[in-house]
């Protein structure tokens, strides 16, 4: 394998390096004394000195010394510029993009406060100007463009006047049931007769025959009898001389009932009670009673809204007002 020769006029690596090249070795002829180290000529050192690679520091050094004599007004020769790292560039270009995007946030905060000031003005000014200050017409001139015709209303004669208005009154439902219902007198005095009334004292009436208003769920609204309100375990007592014809102990809306039929004078009717305390009648289907004897006591059995008594009066298959009835034949 051949070593190729150096070419001429090409730089070696330590040129590149910037130590530069090392001088060239002499032949040694033969053996020769070895000199005194202070033997040494002028030329031979400075010789050596010239030769030898630079440091470092003497190429930095040399580099400063060629930036620097331009500025002193030295003839030297005009070097080539070395170019700025690229971490230099991009430093700058920062530097300046940061700096352009700070002035233009500057100039919009500038312009922000400008137009905030602006309007706050035109709202003081707005606010302390009074409405009609820009008006061109006058206050004749307004006044009669807003002017409306004249009105005028006719009250008809035959209409109420205030004052009977006023006057009325307004009824309340429950009023109007009891005008209704509850305005029936129910007096009454008890008789010895061979018709008496069930209970041997006067007894308040808490409902009349026929229409009326519901007391409870279920009730009837079309009385079918009259309401003694004696409160629970009253006794109750016949109103007639007669016989059993129908008895119950429960299960309708009347609950624990008795109905006797009885005839006075000719006049043949049944008189029903209901609604007695259970187990409190003896009676049995059958039975003959005398007026004036025991029944049973009141109670609250069947569909009732509290404990009373239900006396029903037929007379030929029809339910007619009990209160009447004695009235006319116990009284």
């Amino acid at each position: 394998m051949t070593v190729p020769q150096e070419r001429e006029h090409e730089s070696s690596a330590l040129d590149i390096l910037g130590f530069g090249t090392p001088a060239a070795l002499e032949p040694v002829a033969g053996p020769a004394e070895p000199a005194h180290p202070f033997s040494a000529s002028r030329e031979v050192v400075e010789r050596d000195v010239a030769s030898a690679p630079l440091t470092r520091r003497e190429l930095r050094d040399r580099e400063r010394s060629t930036d620097e004599a331009p500025r002193r007004g030295a003839s030297t020769p005009r070097t080539k510029a070395r170019p700025k790292p690229r971490r230099m560039a991009k430093k700058t270009s920062r530097r300046d993009a940061v700096r352009i995007a700070g002035a233009k946030k500057t100039l919009g905060k500038r312009l922000l406060s400008f137009g905030a000031m602006l309007f706050a003005g035109a709202l003081a000014f707005g606010m302390t100007v009074p409405a009609n200050a820009f008006n061109s017409m006058s206050d004749e001139v307004l006044a009669e463009s807003l002017a409306m015709k004249a009105q005028s209303v006719e009250v008809d004669p035959t209409l109420v006047s205030f004052s009977a208005r006023d006057a009325w009154t307004v009824t309340s439902w429950a009023q109007m049931l009891k005008l209704r219902y509850g305005n029936r007198s129910f007096d009454y005095t008890v008789g010895t007769g061979p018709i008496r009334w069930p209970f041997p004292v006067a007894i308040p009436i808490s409902s009349g025959f026929g229409d009326r208003a519901a007391p409870c769920r279920g009730c009837s609204t079309n009385h079918s009898g009259l309401d003694f309100g004696s409160g629970p375990g009253a006794a109750i007592f016949s109103v007639g001389s007669g016989v059993v014809v129908e008895r119950s102990t429960g299960g309708t809306s009347w609950g624990n009932y008795v109905i006797i039929e009885s005839t006075v004078d000719g006049q043949t009717f049944q008189a029903g009670y209901a609604h007695m305390t259970a187990d409190s009648s003896a009676l049995q289907l059958g039975d003959t009673i005398q007026v004036g004897d025991f029944i049973g006591l009141t109670g609250a059995t069947g569909q009732v809204s509290g404990p009373h008594l239900h006396l029903t009066i037929r007379v030929d298959g029809t339910l007619v007002d009990p209160f009447t009835f004695l009235r006319r034949y116990a009284s």
